[in-house]
């Protein structure tokens, strides 16, 4: 907002947003897979503040006052990824055009606030309001709007501007204008954390009730603390692994927490680029089907994100069951793909054929996301596993190294077409950990539909795990779902899950300061069976949630 400016906002730490994340750990992605680590006391790793992402801004303005606008959503830059999460501390920094558009927000908000709706926040007549109702508005607004009671010096700054502005425009003008100060505060705009200060029994720095109550809110919720968080924050109950964990079970309770796994689903499983897919049949096959290619990318969203959200809260919540369920949800579109009765409207649950079907892997979405537009592609498939199922990174190919998939051939089966692709000398040592877990998945075509042979070729379906962490995952199988089972029963698969929930709640990729921590996570998710909400649970008691090193932000404000 112009007019803000003018007053001076920018001198509370506007600037600040293009500084760089307070210093931390160097980031450095962990292999897994290593030997034990010996772990004593308490194992801390240096925080950095984090800027809210789109989502999360969308969500406190929500909770904040009440409207749900979904203003930076469509407005605010892109955010920067890193391991495909938005909301890493370092890759999702302010830029020029980000401040540019934070002040515009906080004037489109203000705008669309009614006097009666400002009124819901203001502990007064808003037309009325005089300098002691206002230092109230500060006061109790702030403390939500920052997560924590402001300090002296903050609420006379923002108090300075209703007395400023009130007696030139008015007491309601001048309101709105410590509104719009708020939301442009680096206060509510990033997440420091800098109360409290380092114990002489650990060396480490145990996050105060308020930072507690942020940091749960934030993960669990991608929002601000509710009035039971701000609550047990007031009277310091936030400390104790019992106080946190009693909390973090309530908050997984509410609706708010199965949008955050929604959230996390999407970025893991790269969900975006299922927006825009156009899959058709392969040029040469008649089907006998028709259906809408516009239609289906928003349909297998839908179904692949019911399926996520009735394993994580219905049932037992298992890896097991992420990985064998025949479940499907299919609407009118995607019942004629799969040969099952349409529902009358919106979307049904269905079972499929379970020698066919088994879990995340031989969900229809999955499988379209992961091919070619008009045929099957065994190397995304198999590099989409070893990635982001094992977290066994594969390094991209060289630049001179022409990806362009060949063109489907009615003599050949997608198998030999892309196997004759992948031998070319200096390709293999890669391939060889891709290859064999991509053409384990050729009895699923582009639409995600299971076939059993390919231009009247019988499919070849066999495959093999190669250099897997874990030693059992390793060796020949035949077929997804032989392969999904194995995988629904494996160490290094919960390990890797476990990370890369560890890397969505602390906002940084792991290094070696995590180890312990996320030892403690993944060590709590196997001992519950692979269950999801232990597993959300663990990581709110574990070191690296519950506290900081001395040091990383210190200061800060």
């Amino acid at each position: 907002m112009r007019g803000l400016t003018k007053l001076g906002v920018l001198s509370l730490g506007l600037a600040a947003f293009l500084q760089p994340a307070c210093s931390g750990d160097d980031e450095q992605a962990s292999q897994g897979g290593g030997d034990r680590l010996v772990c004593e006391g308490v194992n801390t790793v240096s925080a950095e503040s984090r800027l809210l992402t789109r989502l999360q801004y969308d969500n406190t303005i929500r909770d904040l006052i009440g409207l749900d606008l979904r203003l930076a959503e469509d407005v605010f830059p892109l955010e920067n990824t890193a391991k495909g999460f938005s909301n890493n501390a370092r890759a999702h920094q302010a830029s020029p055009l980000g401040v540019e558009k934070y002040l515009e927000a906080a004037e489109s908000i203000s705008a669309e606030l009614s006097s009666d709706q400002l009124g819901a926040l203001v502990p007064c007549d808003v037309a009325s309001a005089d300098e002691a109702c206002a230092a109230r508005f500060v006061t109790d607004f702030g403390k939500r709007a920052f997560r924590r009671p402001l300090t002296e010096d903050e609420a006379a700054g923002l108090l300075k501007v209703f007395k400023d502005t009130a007696p030139k425009y008015g007491a309601e003008e001048g309101l709105r204008l410590v509104f719009q100060t708020f939301l442009q505060s680096p206060q509510f705009l990033y997440r420091p954390e800098s109360i409290s200060v380092a114990t002489s029994e650990t060396g480490a720095v145990q996050l105060g009730s308020y930072e507690m109550a942020a940091r749960l809110s934030y993960f669990l919720w991608n929002s601000i603390p509710d009035d039971s968080l701000f609550t047990a924050a007031d009277n310091d109950e936030l400390r104790t692994a019992e106080q946190i964990e009693h909390q973090a079970r309530r908050m997984l309770e509410d609706p708010r927490a199965r949008a955050v796994v929604l959230d996390f689903n999407r970025q893991w499983l790269g969900l975006d680029r299922l927006t825009n897919v156009v899959r058709e049949e392969t040029p040469g096959v008649d089907s006998g089907m028709t259906f809408d290619s516009m239609q289906l990318p928003s349909a297998w969203t839908e179904s692949l994100e019911r399926f996520l959200g009735e394993v994580v809260f219905d049932g037992e919540g298992s890896v097991h069951d992420l990985f064998t369920s025949p479940v499907v949800y299919v609407d009118a579109e995607l019942a004629k793909l799969y040969g099952v009765d349409a529902p009358a409207e919106g979307f049904a649950r269905v079972e499929l054929d379970a020698k066919q079907r088994a879990g995340l892997l031989t969900q229809p979405a999955m499988l379209a996301m992961f091919s070619h537009p008009d045929q099957s592609a065994p190397i995304k498939r198999g590099v989409f596993i070893r990635e982001q199922v094992l977290c066994q990174p594969i390094d991209p190919p060289p630049p001179s190294v022409d990806q362009t998939p060949p063109d489907p051939d009615p003599n050949l089966t997608t198998r030999e077409r892309f196997a004759e692709h992948t031998s070319i000398p200096g390709c293999h040592d890669c391939h060889k950990k891709i290859d064999g877990i991509g053409f384990g998945f050729e009895n699923y075509d582009q639409l995600g539909r299971f076939r059993a042979d390919e231009f009247g070729i019988p499919i070849d379906a066999s495959g093999e795990v190669l250099e897997a962490t874990e030693e059992r995952l390793n060796g020949k199988f035949d077929g997804a779902v032989e392969l999904s089972n194995r995988l629904a029963d494996s160490a290094q698969v919960e390990d890797c899950i476990a990370t890369q929930w560890y890397r969505y709640a602390t906002g940084r990729v792991e290094n070696d300061a995590d180890g312990c921590s996320l030892q403690q996570v993944q060590d709590a998710f196997q001992a519950s069976g692979g269950r999801f909400k232990e597993l959300l649970v663990a990581i709110t008691l574990s070191d690296a949630f519950r506290y900081r090193r001395p040091g990383s932000q210190d200061g800060a404000q």
